[in-house]
């Protein structure tokens, strides 16, 4: 079984071919260059100039916000593209499944809550900009707690190195950032960057994610430990 951005993308291939469906939103195919279905309706979106695809957007948000679930499902899949981006960026909610979760229920809530008479444009950036400031708030407080562990120094290195920036950013997200550049840098991979996340973030013990895994935590100790170390040279020579 996928997870929620294979199962949205299952059942538009059945939606975006419904005729019916899009009767249903017929001003919204109107905007759309009087598109006939919704698969039409993405196309247009996809290939038009920022004011035609706002334009159609709009339209959505409108009913969305006035309690119509089909037109907000409808935007949802066109915002999508973003969706995906935020999930990937956001490490410290969980591993990919999570963050997909998490992601689509940021955006879909900040859809059927959209402010439209104080942002009457501009729609797919709004929405995802109101869905990323409420991932951060979602994301777990780092604690700077006593540990035995061999990484901890490692860890610590990191958190300092970013502080030492002069940034008001909450620790979590700056960890979170780092991760997902240092992934980006090739410095570590992404099972060691959501090893971090989960464990130095997440609050998550190692052992239990060592048993998710079907790993000894010993096993997973070592690799945290040298994937902080990778991170800590890779700040202190940058």
């Amino acid at each position: 079984m996928g997870n929620v951005f294979d199962l949205l993308d299952d059942e538009w291939r059945r939606l975006s071919a419904d005729r019916g469906a899009c009767r249903r939103l017929r001003d919204v195919c109107d905007v759309a260059g009087g598109a006939a279905s919704l698969a039409e309706v993405e196309r247009y979106v996809r290939s038009a100039d920022p004011a035609g695809a706002d334009r159609v957007l709009l339209a959505l948000v409108a009913r969305a916000v006035a309690d119509d679930a089909p037109a907000a499902r409808v935007l949802l899949q066109l915002l999508l593209p973003g969706t995906r981006a935020l999930a990937r960026r956001w490490w410290a909610l969980g591993d990919a499944d999570e963050r997909a979760a998490a992601a689509v229920t940021a955006v879909y809530h900040r859809i059927r809550h959209y402010p439209i008479e104080r942002r009457p444009g501009r729609v797919a950036a709004n929405v995802l900009l109101d869905a990323a400031h409420e991932l951060r708030r979602a994301v777990p407080k780092v604690l700077a707690t006593p540990s035995a562990d061999p990484a901890a120094h490692a860890a610590a290195a990191v958190r300092g190195s970013v502080a030492g920036q002069g940034t008001a950013a909450h620790p979590a997200v700056e960890l979170t950032e780092v991760l997902a550049d240092a992934v980006a840098a090739g410095i570590v991979d992404r099972d060691d960057a959501e090893l971090i996340a989960r464990s130095r973030i997440g609050g998550h013990r190692v052992a239990d994610i060592a048993h998710h895994r079907g790993l000894r935590p010993r096993t997973l100790w070592d690799r945290r430990q040298r994937a902080e170390l990778a991170l800590a040279s890779a700040r202190l020579a940058g």
